[in-house]
């Protein structure tokens, strides 16, 4: 398998910012694994950051507007819509203001979260506002991130991972459940790779997982992203 990551995007990294990546893949993919591999073969890897609680509440009060906008009309409080988006903020913050490594590498990140808005939002974010909102989302995430490796697997290789894990909620739902919810992240993940991509930002960078471990598979993409850095 051969990775050949593409240094294309419309927006220049600044030299003195790391490479900003995303695991981006449908539950049970392996975005954990190889993230934890990538981090054992290259030190200066930062994966899987964690936001601090400070970043997050001050990440509050510039969206104090937004948040009043999004309800408007009233259709009931947004709690998790307003939770998603301050993620989105933090995490966009955590990755202007880090500086102590040459690759900042999300597993849950802006692309997993954007999904997690659209599988769930439903009615509530069919307002202008939302979209506006979702707009300077996309435009914000196309000028910061300098890849997004998309993870593929079959998803009945993805659902047998999932029901070995003793805590994850699909041990106990159905398999037309689980169907259909990776057939909403899939077509969620789509489309916000595919926005993402018209506003400029990276191609996305597809890697199959289901024919090798993350021993195998991380040499490989560390490579090629060590060839995206150099070229940006």
């Amino acid at each position: 398998m051969a990775i050949a990551l593409r240094a294309d995007a419309g927006w220049p990294r600044r030299p003195d910012r790391p490479l900003v990546v995303e695991l981006a893949g449908l539950a049970g993919a392996g975005k954990s694994s190889i993230a934890r591999a990538l981090v054992e073969l290259d030190p200066e890897i930062r994966a899987r950051p964690r936001v601090s609680w400070w970043r997050h509440a001050t990440s509050v009060p510039p969206l104090v507007p937004t948040f009043v906008n999004l309800h408007w009309p009233f259709r009931g409080v947004l709690v998790k819509e307003m939770k998603r988006i301050l993620r989105l903020r933090a995490l966009h913050r955590l990755a202007e203001e880090t500086k102590d490594c040459h690759i900042l590498l999300f597993d849950e990140g802006p692309v997993y979260m954007l999904a997690r808005i659209l599988v769930f939002g439903g009615e509530k974010i069919q307002t202008r506002a939302f979209q506006q909102c979702w707009r300077r989302a996309i435009v914000r995430w196309a000028q910061t991130l300098s890849a997004i490796v998309w993870l593929e697997a079959p998803e009945h290789v993805l659902a047998a991972r999932l029901r070995t894990r003793s805590e994850h909620p699909f041990g106990d739902v159905g398999d037309q459940a689980v169907t259909a919810l990776f057939r909403a992240y899939r077509d969620a993940f789509a489309r916000v790779i595919a926005e993402l991509t018209a506003a400029g930002g990276p191609q996305p960078w597809t890697v199959s997982t289901n024919r090798g471990s993350p021993a195998l598979t991380a040499p490989e993409l560390l490579a090629g992203l060590r060839a995206l850095r150099g070229a940006a």
